[in-house]
């Protein structure tokens, strides 16, 4: 036991833990929108986060593969630990603007370097196939202790204010730091890696089958349900109110709500190897888009449907990140592992821009519901033509 709890995957575990605890998650939005701003103006921040996120990854995604990929998580675990503080000062545009920027260059250094780091972890003892059932319970673990800590920021902002939430935020993430400096390094390259064969491995695994197919459709997959983190807040607080809660608790509703949409999560990405092995990576993602439009469509019917539709598409979500990693990890060398995923994240983010630039207009002008149905639309005809046009998984 005592080795076990030494061990470096019990230390990923802790790790991914630090990373999923947050006392802001479920008031996030609605902590923006508090400071004046439209949802067209959060569409836009969103956009800043992800176009921040395109120009870093591959960058970042290389320092992880050349100088160690835990280097490179910690560095971006201090980044995100004082971005959150500084989130919590923020009000303005340009302010929120230029926190969403650097706190996703922080989330690259994180992105890419610890699937491979894992992967590269259980590739030293012949255990890869295991990846999807390790990287599924971590975030399985850390999504339900994050449940807890997202109820407990619904409260804590209802008692005292939205920043006292992002402050606390910070000091968890930041214990994140002496953990992954405590585990081993793996698949550091050093500096035969060059930035030439960085871009040569980029374009040999993302442009060619089996990856160019799967890397797109995911895109597509991943721009549409991440429109829902714009809208989910507002849509629950107003169908809570419209259920009787008072004003003065709608924060503690909503992040009860997020409570149990992190459970489904966790839930989802905990059983991620069984998914895996029962249904399989190709049936899930043929079944994932239509589930999420179904889940979309039914917003405007009926208010109270927006609870286990976003319970549903929580699950959809989480649980296709982790096979969706699992299978580029099987299909790319250890030798530029971290530079391919970060340069596919590049490419899900990227993806994510327009539909939320898009998206906020269409809120503004008709509801959050109503976008968020129309591109559930746009995710079912777009899978199908991916279909027909070549087989992405």
């Amino acid at each position: 036991m005592e080795r076990g709890l030494r061990s470096p995957v019990a230390k990923y575990y802790a790790y991914k833990t630090t990373e999923f605890v947050s006392f802001t998650a479920a008031i996030w939005i609605l902590f923006v929108r508090s400071r004046g701003l439209s949802f067209a103006e959060v569409g836009a921040l969103n956009s800043v986060w992800w176009l921040a996120l395109v120009a870093s990854e591959i960058p970042t995604g290389y320092v992880g593969d050349r100088l160690g990929r835990r280097s490179a998580m910690a560095l971006g675990t201090a980044i995100i630990a004082v971005s959150t503080v500084a989130m919590g000062l923020s009000s303005t545009f340009l302010q929120f603007a230029i926190v969403y920027a650097t706190w996703a260059v922080g989330q690259t250094f994180r992105s890419g370097s610890d699937d491979a780091w894992l992967y590269d972890l259980l590739d030293e003892t012949g255990e890869t196939q295991e990846f999807a059932n390790v990287r599924g319970r971590a975030t399985g673990v850390g999504l339900a202790i994050g449940a807890v800590t997202t109820l407990a920021g619904g409260v804590i902002a209802d008692a005292t204010t939205y920043s006292v939430t992002f402050f606390a935020t910070a000091g968890v993430t930041a214990l994140g730091i002496p953990v992954l400096l405590s585990v081993p390094e793996t698949g550091t390259t050093g500096g035969d890696f060059t930035p030439q064969k960085a871009i040569r491995v980029i374009r040999e695994r993302l442009t060619s089958p089996p990856l160019r197919g799967f890397v797109v459709y995911f895109a597509l997959l991943f721009g549409v349900v991440n429109m829902a983190y714009i809208f989910d807040q507002p849509i629950v607080r107003d169908v809570a109110l419209e259920l009787g809660v008072p004003a003065s608790a709608s924060n503690t509703a909503v992040s009860a709500s997020y409570a149990v949409f992190s459970l489904a999560a966790a839930a989802a990405s905990y059983r991620a190897g069984w998914i895996r092995d029962r249904i399989g990576i190709r049936r899930w993602f043929l079944l994932a888009p239509v589930l999420v439009a179904l889940a979309f469509g039914s917003l405007p019917l009926v208010g109270v449907l927006a609870f286990p539709a976003f319970v549903l598409t929580r699950a959809i979500t989480n649980a296709s990140v982790v096979l969706g990693n699992q299978y580029v990890n099987d299909r790319v060398d250890s030798v530029g592992r971290a530079t391919v995923l970060s340069a596919a994240g590049m490419l899900y983010s990227l993806a994510v821009v327009p539909f939320e630039l898009a998206g906020g207009v269409v809120a503004d002008v008709i509801s959050p519901a109503g976008a968020l149905a129309a591109f559930g639309g746009v995710l079912l005809v777009g899978a199908g033509l991916l279909w027909v046009v070549e087989r992405p998984v």
